[in-house]
Parts: structure tokens; sequence; C-alpha cells
């Protein structure tokens, strides 16, 4: 019976640990933004040198004053290696992409190649950015 009682013990604290927090957190209550990380490409050419180039124009005037805090902005062709931990974790096929994280940087929300201005602005409400 011991051991019965210490294996669910042991199962219990691996799925926390496994399972525990996802996008939003337990409750319905959503996870507030911590960090927003921006993965662009200075090199990109013919038709994403344009989906770049507007969504580097959307990051720049949407992350100004307090919100520039939030901001850690990537150049793919010139910082690789600070850009590819998060290409893996959260398997991008695509830059630029926006990444909005909470404060145990799991994802909340993300745009990957064409960024919209109203889905930025609704998610920057929705999670307090």
């Amino acid at each position: 019976m011991g051991n019965l009682k210490t294996n669910l013990i042991i199962l219990a604290v691996l799925t926390t640990l496994l399972w525990g927090s996802g996008p939003t957190s337990s409750y319905g209550a959503e996870s507030k933004l911590a960090q927003v990380v921006y993965i662009t490409k200075s090199k990109a050419c013919g038709c994403s040198a344009k989906t770049v180039q507007a969504a580097d124009a959307l990051v720049n005037r949407t992350f100004t004053g307090p919100r520039q805090a939030l901001l850690k902005r990537i150049d793919y062709d010139t910082d690789r290696q600070a850009a590819v931990p998060y290409i893996g974790e959260y398997h991008l096929i695509q830059l630029p992409a926006l990444l909005f994280l909470d404060a145990q940087s799991h994802m909340l929300w993300m745009a990957v190649g064409e960024v919209a201005k109203e889905d930025v602005a609704a998610k920057l409400s929705q999670f307090g950015g």
C-alpha cells in the first residue's frame, strides 16, 4: 500500500512538472505578458523582405515608451545563436516571428510571417502589455 501511495505522489509531481501550466494558468485566469521576442531577418530578399519590413515597422511603432522594456529583438542573420533556441523551442518555420511569453517563458501568443496590427494590439490588451 505504501509503495502505491509513493508511486501516485511521484506521478502527480511529474504530471505537474510536465503538463502543469500551458498558455494560460489554471482556472481560466490568463497569464500576464512578461516578454515579447521578435525574431527578424535583416538580409531577407524578395517577397519575404516585404513581410519582414512591414513587421519591423509595426514592431518599431508598437514597442515604444514603457512597452520597449518588454521587447527582445533578435536578428537571425546577425545573431543566429540567440535566435536558434527560440526557433527550436517554439517550432518556428518562418520569420519574422513575434512571440508573447509569460514570466515562465510559456507561449501566450505568436505571430509568424505577416503580423497584423489589430492582432498585436488585441493581444497586448488581453495579456496586459
